[in-house]
């Protein structure tokens, strides 16, 4: 345990109009048995008084804070944060949860050799209450410890506010990509440069409410000629997508070559979706990486690569399928 007070940790918080949570998430901090080297908050031109809040922790707190003359919107900003840290290790900070007082030193003791670790979370209401369910019973994903970009091709357990990555990491992940999400793209990245590694506790409180839930809104009932083309459309656009995700995997520097041509093959097949009516070398393709590419769901492998074969000329055939 001695050891682990030598290290440097830099805590990121991207703060825009935070003003409701942002003091509970600074205290739980404060109150972390690893203390860290420095608090970057940056905040994206707030309109309500979260400069002023966390101007009062300054006295407290080893913060640096950056008040942008602009808004950046929430991905540029915590990229822009991020690339100021100085820390050995850095940990990304969402606004508006709570830390366990034992977090920042529990992940610093398990990152090991690896570029990144992360936690589990637990959910906690607008009050700052548990609602007594974890994130990942929530996603109902495996949280893995991961070795290849392949599992974050169709799936992603790590989220940016449960992380703590090395920062030999950096020079890899900018700038930030757009067809994927920050999270998991770090996570892609940190899986090909040095592995991953995970603790099973949750060690942050995460917080739901309006701003930051996703929400079931109802549809309007419509014809049943419109609900099949919905649902050819979006067939169609969750492959385009796959293929976006798969050419922005394919920028990371340190993608091993195995892992690359299993990428390419990938995004062709996905390609040519609109044109097939089943894509057995997808298939072939698919069961064979099923171990990497299927790692993060708990769904059934053989399942998932047979539908994701299927091509919208079958789709289109066979409407019910």
């Amino acid at each position: 345990m001695s050891n682990t007070f030598n290290k440097t940790v830099s805590v990121i918080i991207a703060s825009y109009n935070g003003a409701s949570y942002i003091r509970a998430q600074l205290e739980s901090i404060a109150a972390q048995t690893l203390q860290p080297e420095e608090i970057i908050v940056q905040d994206d031109c707030s309109s309500d008084d979260t400069v002023e809040i966390v101007r009062s922790y300054l006295s407290r707190l080893p913060i640096r804070l950056h008040v942008n003359p602009e808004n950046l919107g929430y991905v540029r900003n915590f990229e822009s944060a991020l690339a100021k840290a100085q820390g050995e290790y850095i940990a990304l900070c969402d606004q508006d949860d709570v830390w366990e007082p034992h977090k920042l030193e529990t992940l610093v003791n398990a990152i090991g050799n690896k570029s990144l670790v992360y936690s589990d979370s637990y959910l906690i209401d607008a009050q700052g209450k548990s609602i007594g369910k974890t994130l990942s019973q929530k996603l109902r994903n495996r949280f893995i410890a991961a070795s290849t970009p392949l599992s974050f091709v169709y799936d992603n357990c790590v989220s940016a506010h449960a992380m703590l990555l090395h920062r030999s990491l950096l020079p890899h992940l900018f700038p930030f990509p757009s067809r994927i999400h920050f999270d998991a793209w770090i996570a892609a990245c940190a899986a090909s440069a040095g592995g991953i590694a995970y603790v099973d506790e949750p060690l942050v409180g995460y917080r739901q409410h309006a701003s930051n839930t996703l929400s079931c809104n109802g549809r309007k009932k419509c014809s049943l000629f419109h609900e099949i083309a919905r649902k050819h459309a979006k067939k169609a656009q969750g492959h385009a997508s796959n293929s976006e995700v798969i050419n922005e995997l394919l920028r990371i520097p340190t993608l091993e070559h195995s892992d690359r041509e299993t990428l390419i093959r990938l995004k062709k097949a996905h390609d040519t979706f609109p044109h097939r009516w089943f894509n057995p070398s997808m298939l072939r393709l698919l069961l064979r990486n099923r171990t990497a590419l299927f790692a993060i769901t708990r769904r059934h492998p053989l399942g998932l690569a047979v539908k994701k074969s299927i091509g919208l000329k079958l789709y289109r055939a066979l409407p019910f399928l």
